[in-house]
């Protein structure tokens, strides 16, 4: 009778329950890592099979497959790689390293994690539908790959990037400020905005004042007490700005009574 060693009987039931309902998406590189760890242990192909309820081709072919760690140091050993194995964040990690890579692709990132592959390689553009991100819903993304990508431009709506999200970008990439929606910054955004970057103040002031967005009234006013001849909807401004017109302009806060008007 063959001598047959302990084993942990444990880990084996969950290979074996891996095996028989191929679900996790883990699942070639749980029972790879196994694999490797029997044969080293007892050097029976045949063994290790019976163990893991699986075949000894299946062991062979286990075998044979490199771990990521080692593909990540030497793309060439890519036709030794098992591409069942890989996970999203595995493939952020290699196609911001090896782009070229995208070939072997079968699964789909989810959207945050092609921001980081777009930020890293954005000559991968081309093999994602990111016309899918132009909604309110992926704003977010578009201003976080165009605030380190700009040449990816062409392909985004600004319609979608408004108010604070369009702020985070204009702090990286204030050239951006004719193609965003000015009209849906509130005035507290303005004020943060022109702190960051005091060239878009300077290109706003030099814009003709009827072309202004009341909100941006709203802050210039705050600042520039000469401009209030020419403002004449004080009826319109929020509660929230009038308590910053007491602070920063209280003779034009009381000679236009916010304060009542808001009552």
């Amino acid at each position: 009778m063959k001598y047959r060693p302990k084993c942990n009987l444990d880990d084996d039931k969950m290979i074996r329950s891996l095996v028989a309902e191929r679900d996790s998406e883990n699942i070639y590189e749980q029972i790879r890592m196994r694999v490797v760890q029997l044969m080293q242990e007892y050097k029976d192909a045949e063994w290790t099979a019976e163990i893991l309820g699986i075949s000894e081709s299946s062991v062979r072919r286990y075998m044979r497959f490199v771990p990521f760690e080692h593909l990540m140091r030497d793309p060439s050993l890519e036709n030794r790689f098992d591409w069942r194995s890989m996970t999203n964040t595995k493939w952020v990690k290699l196609l911001c390293k090896y782009p070229d890579m995208i070939r072997h692709m079968k699964n789909t990132l989810r959207h945050h994690e092609v921001e980081d592959v777009l930020i890293a390689q954005p000559q991968l553009a081309p093999q994602f539908d990111l016309s899918g991100w132009n909604n309110q819903e992926y704003a977010s993304s578009w201003s976080r790959v165009l605030a380190h990508r700009p040449e990816l431009t062409d392909q985004c709506d600004f319609s979608v990037i408004t108010g604070f999200i369009a702020i985070e970008l204009l702090e990286k990439q204030p050239q951006f400020l004719d193609r965003i929606m000015i009209e849906t910054l509130q005035a507290w955004e303005w004020g943060i905005l022109t702190s960051k970057q005091p060239q878009i103040e300077k290109k706003m002031t030099a814009k003709p004042h009827s072309e202004w967005p009341f909100n941006y009234w709203v802050h210039a006013l705050m600042f520039r007490p000469e401009l209030e001849p020419e403002f004449h909807d004080w009826d319109k401004i929020s509660y929230a700005d009038a308590r910053e017109f007491e602070k920063c302009q209280p003779e034009i806060f009381q000679r236009h009574h916010l304060d009542q008007n808001k009552r």
